[in-house]
């Protein structure tokens, strides 16, 4: 199988011979180039069954959370602590998506653009639920921050998972359309829009925008004004989807999207020190049954990293995050109130999230090879890889 850190080991010296790059990204291209290598960690494991006593090295993965080889093993982790954590009931679907015209932008702004990509969607989901034509009370969600299309270009989006219900006069009740749309589309589309302008100008006037190269033709105040009238006049895509029957597919669909990265290894087709192909679904091409056709794409090396590294996000920004009556502030008594409200019904429910913890468990478990016991990690020798 060939892998992403085989194409950047093999093609990255010739990419930063024309190309600089940030520290941040020469870092995680480190992690992952060293993960699962003679470079890795040297992880000792000691049986944790006295009468088997046995000992195995492993080498320790980067855990980057970048890395499309040792990602797996904290997605089970993050699911085992959503089943855990939240109620097993239904949940929309829905997806804000970034327009292209802001994606220079954002590339040169990460944090800032995504930071307020993620507070205006938060704000459009809010500022519904309190609006008594739709629910009149407040709702719970967490949101997912993918920077990617299929063909590893720059595609901005965040998937929300929203619970469908909510608190309201103090107890907990279910949004009035259970088998519909949880909000208008358009409406959502147009309020996003909006708020995003809103925080933009604020972010611009306070001097944080950086505009390099092309950007400078809309760094003014005359050109960032007809920048952000160009906004306001584009159609902002909003994705609704009716909520799921019953906690196993809401569980199955959360653990399809977290901690994915921009492209795994099993779509890569070739590579040559000269071009790379991989395999993407056309979602504007599908056969008869309404599936999208996989087709391959070919790239020069260079293209692949550069597009690559585009999905790399700033130090400590978080791709996760929790709203509404989920929020870290809020949610352990909003959880309790829900529980409370629904005992009865939410019974079953958790004893087939029980079961979907029990084979999480057992997937995250190290099993020692002799006895079946569970193998824990005891020292961690460090090595130095490729800088």
């Amino acid at each position: 199988m060939i892998r992403v850190s085989d194409i950047l080991l093999g093609s990255m010296g010739k990419y930063l011979v024309s190309h600089k790059i940030s520290f941040k990204q020469r870092k995680v291209i480190h992690k992952i180039i060293n993960c699962f290598t003679e470079y890795s960690r040297n992880v000792v494991f000691v049986c944790n069954n006295k009468k088997c006593g046995n000992i195995e090295h492993m080498k320790q993965p980067c855990r980057d959370r970048h890395c499309n080889r040792c990602n797996n093993s904290k997605k089970l982790k993050w699911v085992r602590k959503i089943i855990k954590d939240f109620p097993p009931l239904p949940y929309y679907h829905i997806v804000f998506t970034l327009p292209s015209e802001l994606h220079n932008l954002a590339i040169c702004n990460p944090k800032i653009i995504l930071n307020i990509f993620f507070k205006s969607s938060f704000y459009v989901l809010n500022k519904f639920a309190k609006d008594v034509k739709f629910f009149g009370g407040k709702i719970g969600f967490f949101g997912l921050l993918h920077t990617w299309g299929q063909r590893l270009n720059y595609h901005p989006h965040i998937h929300f998972m929203v619970l469908a219900g909510g608190i309201k006069d103090g107890v907990y009740k279910k949004l009035p359309y259970q088998k519909k749309f949880i909000f208008p589309v358009k409406a959502l589309s147009k309020v996003m829009m909006g708020k995003f302008i809103e925080l933009l100008k604020e972010n611009y006037f306070a001097g944080k925008l950086q505009f390099p190269g092309k950007l400078e033709d809309i760094a003014s105040n005359q050109k960032f004004n007809n920048f952000l009238y160009l906004l306001s006049n584009k159609q902002w895509v909003v994705y609704s989807k009716k909520p799921f029957a019953g906690s196993g597919r809401v569980l199955e669909y959360i653990s399809r999207y977290t901690h994915k990265v921009a492209i795994s290894n099993h779509r890569i087709k070739s590579y040559n020190n000269e071009k790379v192909s991989f395999e993407y679904l056309d979602y504007k091409a599908k056969n008869s049954h309404g599936v999208p056709i996989k087709k391959i794409m070919l790239l020069s090396d260079m293209e692949f990293i550069r597009r690559y590294l585009l999905h790399i996000l700033p130090n400590g920004f978080r791709k996760i995050r929790y709203g509404g009556i989920f929020a870290s502030n809020q949610k352990a008594n909003n959880i309790t109130l829900i529980k409370e409200t629904l005992k009865n019904e939410l019974e079953k429910l958790i004893e087939n999230t029980t079961k979907f913890i029990d084979e999480i468990d057992k997937q995250i478990k190290m099993v020692c090879k002799k006895c079946s016991g569970e193998l824990i990690a005891q020292n961690i020798f460090a090595f130095s890889g490729f800088t």
